[in-house]
């Protein structure tokens, strides 16, 4: 196993600049909001003129017999007729019922809504990084906690043997002290298999190799005190999911419109440049013939009748819309819900780290007093080892109870729109 100490630390702050780059799932948003982006590009709005180019060549070798008005008649072999022509045209939409207003008003609402996805994914990443860094954390502190185990019941097994060898203590007591630090020993060597584990699961969720070795910091610093009200406020305007409910809404909107568009006439016009020649045989009225110039045109279409389509699109979108105004005031009472769950469970936190530091001092001040009385001979091996569990677990109870304020803190901010900030 790697030192601890040959390791270098990787703090959160690092942890999360480092994800904002490599994580999976935020590159995926984040390229998710570059193809929204692009479709908003003026290439893609439909209000640019549609410009095309065309030329052609015919040629043909002919045997003609051709008789003409006047009675004369004649036939030539070989008659050659070559044409040339080429032009080009400008088309453009002067007029749609402002579809292309509306369909260029969704895609950029549409940017908006990927934007805001890749925000919430941003959210939920930085919780899952917070979350599996203090995993890690935590069970760092608890392979710390196992090595003092040890120690201390290396020391009670060696007290143990030189009181058998001095005629003060007994077999039993050798054998009892052995039986306890042999499982501590276990205990820890599970604890860095379960450590190792979590820093694997950690890089996984930043984006880093699965094997990249570190060391996690337990220093947590906490924000001031939450208000309740304050959150319950902040959350009606900046919660992300009801800012995405909204923002569907809108889109709905915009569908129903960009549909109704539809039913009113749309106007093109259209100018071209075009040149023809033609070299005709002697068959023909006209030896040589060449043109060229300009041409306009104006079109109106109206599709007066579908059959229904585009009526039933509109229904459908407005029902779409009816929904996620239905969807809206369901997320707007969860949040609501889970705002409050989140606070109270905040407030718990506050007091359970409260209550487990008190508790870290009583046992540390026990099992110093356990200590001086198991080394006069005062209490039993029983005694001493359920002391040494007790502060065993009251550290790692603080040490929880340390990470689960911080994530409840998280976790209140998240609901409450002010993560990021």
């Amino acid at each position: 196993m790697t030192s601890l100490l040959a390791q270098e630390v990787f703090t959160l702050e690092e942890s999360i600049a480092f994800a904002m780059d490599k994580n999976y799932d935020l590159r995926i948003a984040r390229n998710n909001t570059v193809l929204a982006k692009t479709e908003t590009e003026l290439l893609n709005s439909g209000f640019l003129p549609r410009v095309s180019a065309t030329g052609g060549v015919s040629y043909s070798d002919e045997n003609q017999s051709v008789v003409f008005a006047d009675g004369n008649a004649t036939s030539i072999d070989g008659a050659i007729t070559e044409s040339y022509n080429a032009s080009i045209t400008a088309e453009y939409t002067l007029f749609d019922g402002l579809e292309r207003k509306f369909t260029n008003d969704r895609r950029a609402e549409n940017l908006m809504l990927s934007e805001l996805q890749e925000r919430q994914q941003i959210e939920n990443t930085i919780i899952d990084i917070y979350e599996s860094y203090f995993n890690v954390a935590f069970q760092r502190q608890v392979v710390e906690n196992l090595k003092i185990n040890i120690q201390n019941s290396t020391d009670r097994l060696t007290r143990a043997q030189k009181a058998l060898k001095y005629g003060q203590g007994t077999t039993l007591d050798e054998l009892n002290a052995q039986v306890d630090l042999n499982n501590d020993s276990i205990n820890y060597t599970n604890a860095v298999r379960d450590l190792n584990n979590l820093k694997r699961n950690f890089n996984l969720v930043v984006g880093r190799e699965v094997t990249s070795g570190f060391v996690a910091d337990t220093t947590v610093n906490f924000s001031p005190p939450i208000q309740e009200e304050t959150i319950l406020e902040s959350a009606k305007t900046n919660n992300i999911q009801l800012i995405l409910a909204n923002q569907n809404i809108l889109l709905s909107e915009l569908d129903i419109k960009i549909n109704k568009a539809k039913f009113l006439p749309k106007i093109n016009g259209s100018g071209s440049y075009r040149w023809n020649e033609s070299q005709n045989p002697p068959t023909s009225f006209a030896l040589a013939n060449e043109s060229s110039g300009i041409n306009l045109g104006l079109t109106m279409s109206w599709n007066l009748f579908d059959g229904g389509a585009n009526t039933i699109r509109i229904k459908t979108a407005k029902i779409t819309r009816q929904n996620r105004e239905i969807e809206l005031e369901r997320i707007s009472e969860q949040v609501r819900t889970e705002v409050l769950n989140a606070y109270e469970t905040y407030s718990i936190a506050h007091y359970t780290l409260a209550a487990e530091s008190k508790n870290v001092s009583t046992n540390e001040l026990n099992f110093q007093r356990t200590q001086k009385q198991y080394s006069l001979g005062q209490i039993t091996t029983v005694e001493f080892r359920q002391a040494q569990i007790n502060l065993f677990n009251a550290l790692n109870n603080y040490a929880r109870a340390k990470y689960d304020l911080k994530i409840a803190e998280l976790n209140l901010k998240q609901l409450g729109g002010l993560l990021l900030l």
